[in-house]
């Protein structure tokens, strides 16, 4: 199993939030804000939760490099493959059904626009994208930032995070709302 380079990660997230997007924009819009499958979140708080969920690691990902190794220490096992940062997401946040905190959560029956909701979704990846630059290839792999499931991961763990965490998102908006 290979580690992706910063530029591979860069094009794997770009087309993840491109596909959530070009699903979002085929639905009708009456159904951005709607509850239409109980208990479930809007496709509107789906893209709020994935905007909010990105935006707290790139936050983190801009950090002083020196205070991520003050507040987290640095990497000391080796660095995940995508494949088994995957295996751990699958293996403590899907498993374990783990919940996200409100700040990551839109309230309930708040309403947003769907072109605005998109608009802040890109210019989070492009966030995320800026915030990438300032990391080589070897620092990616020595940084880490705190997973509230997962542990501590490193800065190109959490990108792989980032990008089957927003696929899950597209995944379960697909599965629960291909009968709308």
């Amino acid at each position: 199993m290979t580690i992706s380079t910063k530029t591979q990660l860069i094009q794997n997230l770009k087309n993840t939030f491109q596909a959530t997007i070009d699903w979002i924009n085929k639905q009708p819009e009456d159904h951005f804000n709607k509850d239409l499958v109980a208990g479930k979140w809007t496709i509107a708080g789906h893209l709020y939760h994935l905007i909010k969920s990105t935006k707290g690691v790139s936050q983190g990902m801009i950090m002083p490099k020196e205070g991520l190794a003050t507040m987290f220490g640095k990497n000391n096992r080796d660095e995940r493959s995508f494949e088994d940062t995957y295996e751990k997401y699958k293996s403590t946040v899907i498993k374990n059904n783990s919940k996200t905190t409100n700040s990551y959560e839109a309230e309930a029956g708040r309403i947003f626009e769907r072109s605005a909701l998109i608009k802040r979704f890109e210019d989070e990846l492009n966030d995320f994208i800026q915030a990438m630059e300032r990391w080589d290839e070897d620092e990616m792999s020595i940084y880490v930032l705190p997973h509230p499931a997962m542990g501590k991961c490193t800065i190109r763990e959490f990108v792989y995070f980032t990008i089957f965490h927003t696929n899950h998102h597209l995944n379960s908006l697909q599965e629960n709302y291909a009968q709308y």
